[in-house]
């Protein structure tokens, strides 16, 4: 059984990755993976599908090995059955997370904006457009599912409230309208935006040269999905995946960060994200310069 976990562990790997995730230990750490969510959460998942979604989303070390042991085992379990559409899965995750999706979102903004934003996410968390994946196939175990959810909440919320605006949305332009009504409020978000940038790029640092060099291709030179797609020799939904779970790594990453630097609470710093409007994406395309 552990050997043909790790058969299908390498068979959904890029070819140039399999000679270093091979290891001796890769077998046992995939079995003891299972078991570990197996135990957790009493759910029962096609353990040899699990081991090739695992493999989609894992991160190497300097020497190629996949990182398998510091997985949240439990929480990816769930996810990937929520993503293949198991009852039981969906059914733990609304017990387990459902009102962490509602209680961060209604924390931070309005209660219209939060209602719609909690509609908005569950759509993007558990819906398939296209050849798009559901976002919670983006979650690849590495944090804990309720910070990562917080965040994605967080995030649809601000994407939600920046599209119904008038006004555009450039930081400096915001800035200096609002210098226009209120100088302290202008001075606040821009110590906070200078504390982003310097969170953001603490949370980029942490990133391995595989992720940086993807985000590199898309944001840096402009390649589009189908395109790294075709450098990696993947489907452009596995591209798209490994891009999503990226962005969300950065974006957790950077609110850990923010919470630190400021030594604010985990509902503060959601408020400090929206007061200043971050924009992920910029943040990645001046960091790659």
């Amino acid at each position: 059984m552990s050997v043909e976990l790790e058969v299908a562990f390498l068979s959904r790997l890029p070819h140039e990755l399999r000679d270093g995730a091979s290891s001796p230990a890769l077998a046992g750490e995939l079995a003891d993976l299972i078991s570990r969510a197996r135990s957790e959460t009493g759910i029962d998942l096609d353990a040899m599908a699990f081991a090739g979604y695992v493999a989609e989303r894992a991160t190497f070390d300097r020497h190629g090995r996949a990182a398998i042991r510091s997985l949240h085992a439990g929480a990816l379990w769930i996810a990937y059955g929520c993503v293949i559409g198991d009852r039981a899965a969906l059914a733990a995750f609304e017990q387990a997370y459902g009102r962490e999706l509602a209680s961060a979102l209604r924390r931070t903004f309005d209660r219209g904006l939060a209602e719609d934003a909690e509609h908005k996410l569950r759509e993007r968390l558990f819906l398939v457009e296209g050849d798009d994946a559901p976002r919670l196939a983006s979650y690849a175990g590495r944090g804990d599912l309720r910070a990562w959810l917080r965040a994605a909440a967080i995030r649809t919320g601000i994407d939600l409230m920046r599209a119904r605006r008038d006004i555009a949305v450039d930081p400096g332009e915001l800035a200096d309208r609002a210098g226009a009504v209120d100088p302290v409020l202008a001075k606040l978000k821009q110590h906070y935006r200078d504390e982003f940038r310097v969170a953001f790029r603490e949370a980029a640092d942490a990133l391995g040269d595989r992720e940086r060099t993807l985000l590199r291709y898309r944001f840096g030179d402009g390649l589009s999905i189908d395109e790294i797609g075709a450098l990696y020799r993947v489907h452009r939904a596995t591209a798209a995946r490994w891009l999503a779970a990226i962005r969300e790594a950065l974006f957790e990453g950077t609110r850990a960060h923010l919470m630190a630097r400021l030594h604010v609470s985990e509902d503060e710093v959601d408020s400090v994200l929206h007061l200043i409007d971050s924009q992920l994406d910029a943040s990645v395309s001046h960091v790659l310069r």
